[in-house]
């Protein structure tokens, strides 16, 4: 079977959230107020990235040394990305963060192969900017619609898994054919009573990919 994973990056691949990281260490407190706003729907979410990647002023390096020090890996993903790689699944992470953090932390887990795409964080001691190369305006959930890389995905694939956690994953994961999913993105599911598969670790998915190829 040909067989692709789109997978979320904060609270997924890496444990924690890389972008609320860098928001909390360089950022002012008002980021969680706009963060807010947005959740409110009182602004959109390329709006509330815009002013958030404001008030991160440092540089790369200040980025970097901070994301090695404090961000881990969540239990199990080198070993599921190993396995993809074996056995011919597209592996793809797919963000609505900030992109320099994927870059960073893939590179320092030698996990820089994978396929991933995110919004584009430029830092400045000035005040940041951040562009969005995959924006669809019409998307009125992402900066980066997720929606669009599972339809691309789908058009090459037999089967496309979706793997995710929070609120900025609902609109895939409503249209995925198999979904795996934690914390507010199951809360979610189980209110629509949409089906999903629950996961604690990348072994559990792993499993489950294993009997997808099977059959």
């Amino acid at each position: 079977m040909k067989l692709a994973v789109l997978t979320d990056f904060d609270g997924t691949v890496a444990r924690s959230d890389a972008s609320y990281a860098v928001l909390d260490r360089f950022g002012e407190n008002i980021w969680k107020d706009i963060e807010e706003r947005a959740m409110r729907g009182e602004i959109t979410i390329p709006e509330a990235l815009r002013e958030q990647s404001r008030l991160i002023r440092c540089t790369r390096e200040d980025i970097e040394d901070y994301l090695l020090d404090v961000m881990e890996i969540r239990e199990g993903f080198r070993e599921f990305a190993n396995f993809c790689r074996d056995h011919g699944i597209h592996l793809e992470i797919c963000s609505d963060g900030f992109g320099l953090t994927i870059e960073i932390l893939l590179k320092h887990w030698d996990l820089d192969w994978i396929q991933w795409s995110s919004n584009n964080l430029i830092p400045d001691k000035e005040g940041s900017s951040i562009e969005f190369p995959y924006l669809k305006e019409s998307c009125p959930v992402n900066a980066n619609c997720k929606c669009s890389h599972l339809e691309r995905l789908e058009s090459d694939y037999e089967k496309v898994v979706f793997v995710g956690d929070g609120t900025t994953d609902v609109c895939v994961a409503r249209k995925a054919e198999v979904v795996f999913a934690r914390d507010q993105l199951a809360k979610i599911m189980d209110s629509e009573g949409l089906e999903y598969i629950q996961w604690d670790s990348w072994d559990r998915i792993r499993k489950e990919v294993e009997r997808i190829i099977s059959g």
